[in-house]
Formats: C-alpha cells, sequence, structure tokens
C-alpha cells in the first residue's frame, strides 16, 4: 500500500516534469532557481531519452510491483527502489558538482526513492526474503515455539 503511494508521488514528480518538457519549458522552481539548469545540462537526458521520462518509466514499474502479489511484486519493488536510487544519488552528486544548481523536484523525487527503498527492504524483510531458507521471520519465531509447545 505504502509502495503504491510512494509511486504515485513520484509519477506525480516525474509526470510534471515530462509535461514541462513536452511543453517546450521549464519547470516552476519554487524553491531555488536550479530548474531550468538542470534540465538544460548534459546531465538531462541519456542516449537522447529525458531522465524525467525514465523516473516515470521506474515509478510505472513500482506502481506495478506495489500491486504484484508474493516475491514477484518484492523482487522488482527492490529492484525499482534500488535503481532508481542509486541513480537519483548520482543526480544529486551531478547537479551538486557538475552542474551547480539543485532542482527541488529532482531532490523531491530523491526523497520518494529512498523511501520507497526502505518501505521494498521492509516489504523483502518481513516476508522473510532475506535470510537463508531455513530462517524464521521475527514475530513468526514466538508463534511457531509456541505452536509447538
Amino acid at each position: 500500500m505504502v509502495h503504491g503511494v510512494l509511486a504515485l508521488l513520484g509519477l506525480g514528480i516525474t509526470g510534471y516534469l515530462s509535461w514541462a518538457e513536452l511543453a517546450g519549458g521549464s519547470p516552476t522552481c519554487v524553491i531555488g532557481g536550479g530548474c531550468a539548469t538542470v534540465q538544460s545540462s548534459d546531465y538531462a537526458e541519456i542516449a537522447g531519452i529525458s531522465l524525467s521520462y525514465l523516473g516515470f518509466v521506474t515509478y510505472a514499474f513500482m506502481l506495478i510491483s506495489a500491486f504484484l502479489p508474493g516475491f514477484p511484486g518484492r523482487l522488482l519493488g527492490i529492484i525499482t527502489s534500488v535503481g532508481g536510487l542509486l541513480f537519483s544519488l548520482w543526480l544529486l552528486f551531478a547537479e551538486i558538482f557538475l552542474i551547480k544548481a539543485i532542482c527541488p523536484w529532482c531532490v523531491a523525487s530523491l526523497v520518494v526513492m529512498v523511501l520507497a527503498f526502505v518501505v521494498a527492504v521492509l516489504r523483502i524483510w518481513k516476508a522473510g526474503d532475506l535470510g537463508p531458507d531455513d530462517a524464521v521471520p521475527p514475530g513468526r519465531a514466538a508463534r511457531a515455539g509456541a505452536a509447538k509447545g
């Protein structure tokens, strides 16, 4: 549920950035003024594809993972959040040290990715996917012991 809400927030952010680019303008930068600088930088696209479009696709996969049951959903969630987080951290580095401008929309997306990563890890941990096959997830050990005794 939480993963889906975060994915929707990310879709909103990247959807707005994509719309602004498609409209031929710059996103409104309510804090600071680095949005246009970041958007027009050499780091704003990969192989001719805008990072806002790639972010939108990433958040779309994250939304799918929120509704995909079982291990496949958890796996897709962790893959998209790890990839998105690493890429967002790279973009923050580029903004600070290479572009020398900060886009609050990009930072907001980074915050959403951090939260999505935490939620994805918690989903996997609670399901017991992180330990060896014979490991019992926390909370289940007490119930398993009580059932045997």
